[in-house]
């Protein structure tokens, strides 16, 4: 892609991250004022919790949703792009793949035979997709599935061919977030990080958002997803 068009589509992520940051900053700024009562000042916690894990959700599937989006329209065959590319796109077919078959009750020494037959069809796809260009499916590479754990973010990387080395360092934190968030969700009671404690927290998820940007949008410049 060329310089320009990597250019502006940096823009646009920053952008997105932009009022993201903004709406948790402007939140914890209507802080109540000190001496306002302890309920209060947990609720306004609680809401900045929610807050900050749905701005994090956001911007990682709007993020993963616009690379998916941008190497699509790239056309790439699949002798162009990384496997895992190419591995994304037949994911549904690897799913039904790796699941077991269904035992047939009035054929129950017939699952080997079915097994020759999900070969025979997961075989045949791979075929078919060496006449098409790679179309990455932007609703799988970009799910969060219930929830945007660390394990979720590695497997999305995984399907975008992204390195994931530099997020292992912010996985103590998303998993701390998703704890808090929820703990809240589900109407739990529980110890509220002070108002140091969130902006730390504050901080972490912000530079994981940056990290996810920045690797994206280099994986962009430097066509990272060819082979």
């Amino acid at each position: 892609m060329a310089q320009t068009g990597a250019g502006t589509f940096r823009a646009v992520l920053e952008d997105e991250l932009s009022w993201r940051r903004d709406e948790v900053r402007n939140l914890r700024n209507l802080r109540p004022p000190e001496g306002s009562r302890p309920q209060l000042q947990e609720s306004h916690r609680r809401a900045l919790i929610v807050m900050l894990y749905a701005h994090l959700e956001g911007f990682a599937r709007f993020v993963f949703e616009q690379y998916a989006v941008a190497i699509n329209g790239l056309r790439l065959s699949i002798k162009e792009a990384k496997p895992q590319l190419s591995a994304a796109c037949l994911d549904d077919r690897f799913r039904g793949y790796r699941s077991s078959a269904t035992s047939d009750p009035y054929d129950p020494h017939g699952n080997r035979a079915r097994q020759v037959m999900k070969d025979a069809e997961l075989i045949q796809a791979i075929l078919d997709m060496q006449l098409k260009y790679v179309n990455v499916p932007v609703d799988i590479v970009s799910s969060v599935e219930s929830n945007l754990s660390p394990v979720v973010l590695r497997r999305n990387l995984a399907l975008l061919a992204l390195d994931d080395t530099g997020f292992h360092k912010f996985a103590s934190a998303l998993e701390g977030l998703l704890k808090l968030r929820n703990n809240i969700a589900h109407g739990k009671w529980l110890s509220l990080p002070s108002d140091p404690a969130f902006r730390k927290l504050e901080d972490r998820i912000f530079d994981l958002c940056e990290t996810l940007m920045r690797a994206v949008y280099e994986s962009v410049r430097d066509e990272a997803y060819r082979r």
